[in-house]
């Protein structure tokens, strides 16, 4: 059993499996394709399959599904194999990560990258945060982890019909959710030398650069530098978020008035008030955190 995909069926309403089907059919026959029965299936169903000697697993679907086949690739803090690696075929609500990737949409050309494509070592983040039960939780992200507003309009966009697609889901959670949204008071620490205080409306932690169904948050970004992009917008009332849109996903973020950004190992933020978090498109808790970069953790095959 050498390469087995984890894929989501309900993923991009049934869309992910049947763009499955077209690159397997370019496949060895004795690929596997396992499917995931609901929220952390994911997570187990990778961790099994490369402790029974998968070498390739593929994931199957969005951001969400992802995110969970990375963490099973890890237990206690470190890779359950090194030799392990990651192959992605997107297809979800978002799709963020698949755009630093460089992936090919032609199914045959997708099943050739999987067979034959060198991997190349990534960074993931460490984070450890507050759930939802109040409990202290470690997950990994391969993605950005944001939280202010992004963690209320990912679970926003977790409930909301995708009919119309990603994009339109998260642009009008983030529309709907900016009307009420009046800011979070956050201390941020960077490398535990340099501290901001400010009442934000995002900040986003990045290894790769979009979240959001394509708002490009942390431009500057590598998968491959050991290093988080960091970008803290500060407070913007609905009007301004409208007038800023434009900014949020044509790459000139960083020379808004309202945005800094910074490089560092380790970021830990808290607030007096709740903040939520996302991680990878996911909402899964809320402030305090603590992200750190694992350099080259992961072997990922992409261009």
């Amino acid at each position: 059993m050498s390469i087995v995909a984890i894929l989501n069926p309900k993923s991009a309403n049934g869309n992910a499996a049947r763009t499955w089907a077209k690159v397997r059919a370019h496949l060895p026959e004795s690929v596997r394709t396992i499917e995931t029965m609901g929220p952390g299936h994911a997570t187990e169903l990778t961790a099994d399959a490369i402790r029974a000697g998968a070498k390739t697993i593929v994931a199957v679907g969005g951001d969400g599904t992802i995110n969970e086949v990375v963490n099973g690739f890890f237990d206690d803090g470190r890779a359950i194999t090194p030799d392990a690696k990651l192959a992605i075929v997107p297809h979800g609500t978002g799709s963020d990560f698949q755009r630093v990737l460089n992936l090919p949409w032609e199914e045959e050309k997708a099943a050739r990258l999987i067979l034959t494509e060198e991997p190349r070592m990534v960074d993931v983040l460490r984070v450890l945060y507050t759930g939802h039960n109040g409990r202290l939780t470690t997950r990994y992200s391969i993605n950005v982890t944001s939280f202010g507003m992004g963690g209320e309009v990912a679970a926003r966009v977790n409930r909301s019909s995708k009919l119309l697609g990603g994009g339109i889901a998260f642009l009008a959670a983030t529309l709907r959710t900016a009307l009420t949204f009046s800011g979070v008071a956050a201390r941020v620490t960077l490398d535990d030398e340099k501290t901001i205080e400010a009442r934000i409306t995002n900040v986003a932690v990045g290894n790769g650069q979009y979240h959001g169904a394509g708002m490009w948050v942390c431009p500057g970004a590598s998968l491959e530098d050991g290093l988080l992009d960091v970008t803290v917008i500060e407070y913007l009332s609905a009007f301004q978020m409208l007038r800023s849109l434009p900014s949020l996903y044509n790459g000139a973020i960083y020379q808004h008035p309202k945005v800094r950004a910074f490089r560092a190992k380790r970021v830990k933020a808290e607030s007096s008030q709740p903040s939520f978090i996302e991680i990878d498109g996911e909402p899964v808790g809320r402030l305090p955190v603590e992200i750190e970069i694992v350099p080259r953790a992961l072997r990922i095959l992409m261009r």
